[in-house]
């Protein structure tokens, strides 16, 4: 590799790394303040919110691009994105199975059927699939066209599945705190927690996406649409949450 290329190399992770560090200390902070402290189970929720989040930025980039030219220059970012979800995901799942025992215990993953284990480790060999021909030789021996089709629906068939890993582990707790507010036990009850952030950023993401796939016009109008609809989403979220004070 010359050395312009390694420096080209550098500039990309390195701003894949800035905006995974970015978005982690956000999540981490504010997981921390909520619940008072900070441990190996909370990180592990870290790694996965940002794997989440990082995968939905990289499906909106090229629609972005599609729509908005000011978008365009991010469109080099995206592999770096989706190569540090890959290894975000990756962390995710060893940690869950080897280090975190008492949260996610040997049975609940060999002695019954475990949805969410299996759509996460479907996405995850998935996104391994989309990893391994993330270079130019492999573009070049599967071939340009086919290449950015298996990229392209790898990704977005991974999201799925992310999303429904985190769907059904989390659903029954989302609609209990929109209820009666988090666990007493938290610093701050009324926040809610960092996965229904994460859960209504990944909706629009699929709204979206659905969207333009049946109309770019329609995709543009649902686009912005969530710009407004997503914060005023999250504002009306923390608002809930105070009703639970006191």
């Amino acid at each position: 590799m010359s050395a312009g290329g390694l420096r080209y190399k550098i500039r990309q992770y390195g701003w894949a790394a800035f905006v995974t560090t970015l978005i982690f200390t956000f999540l981490s902070i504010y997981i921390f303040y909520r619940r008072g402290y900070y441990d190996l189970y909370i990180a592990n929720k870290v790694f996965a919110g940002v794997s989440a989040l990082l995968l939905g930025i990289v499906l909106l980039i090229g629609l972005a691009s599609r729509f908005f030219t000011v978008f365009d220059p991010l469109l080099r970012h995206r592999k770096e994105l989706g190569i540090v979800v890959f290894y975000l995901a990756v962390v995710h799942g060893i940690v869950s199975f080897f280090f975190l025992p008492s949260k996610f215990p040997m049975a609940n993953f060999i002695d019954k059927t475990n949805w969410p284990f299996i759509f996460g480790l479907t996405a995850t060999i998935i996104l391994f699939g989309i990893f391994l021909i993330s270079n130019d030789s492999a573009m070049k021996f599967i071939g340009g066209k086919k290449w950015w089709w298996l990229q392209n629906w790898g990704a977005r068939v991974g999201f799925v599945l992310v999303g429904l890993h985190v769907f059904v582990m989390k659903w029954k707790g989302w609609v209990n705190w929109y209820k009666v507010g988090g666990e007493k036990s938290l610093v701050h009850p009324e926040w809610p927690g960092a996965s229904i952030i994460v859960a209504w950023f990944m909706v629009f993401v699929v709204l979206i996406r659905v969207a333009e796939i049946l109309s770019p016009r329609f995709g543009k109008l649902v686009w912005y649409l969530s710009a407004v609809l997503l914060p005023t989403i999250y504002v009306v979220t923390f608002w809930w949450g105070t009703r639970f004070v006191g």
